[in-house]
């Protein structure tokens, strides 16, 4: 079998398609996903999962995944090692939520140039 045929040739044909079919974010914004992460992050750190809240809001509450339902907190534990933060989209503007190690949020937060990393 050729080096550049089979299953590894569709692999990466198909990594560069997406990669390159992929939209791509000004630096301004970026910067901003990074700052509304950092807040987002300084938000949730007040929040208790005996607060209130708006049906289908997300949010971390006590380092878990937090969706509400029925104006209370339903709390879904991160794997060990990991805890819920709110981390820079970085296609496009926005930001996501989702269980990651402190370093590696820290990391993506500060690549975006947002001050204070």
């Amino acid at each position: 079998m050729s080096p550049i045929s089979g299953p590894f040739f569709l692999s990466i044909f198909t990594f560069l398609v997406a990669v390159a079919g992929a939209p791509t974010l000004d630096a301004g914004s970026f910067k901003q996903n990074g700052i509304s992460a950092q807040q987002l992050n300084t938000q949730f750190a007040s929040i208790k999962k005996t607060d209130s809240c708006d049906d289908s809001a997300m949010a971390c509450v006590e380092g878990a995944f937090a969706q509400c339902v029925g104006s209370k907190w339903v709390l879904t534990e991160c794997a060990s090692g990991t805890q819920c933060f709110a981390l820079p989209l970085v296609n496009k503007v926005g930001t996501s939520i989702t269980c990651d190690s402190e370093a590696d949020a820290n990391s993506r937060i500060a690549s975006t140039g947002a001050p204070g990393g």
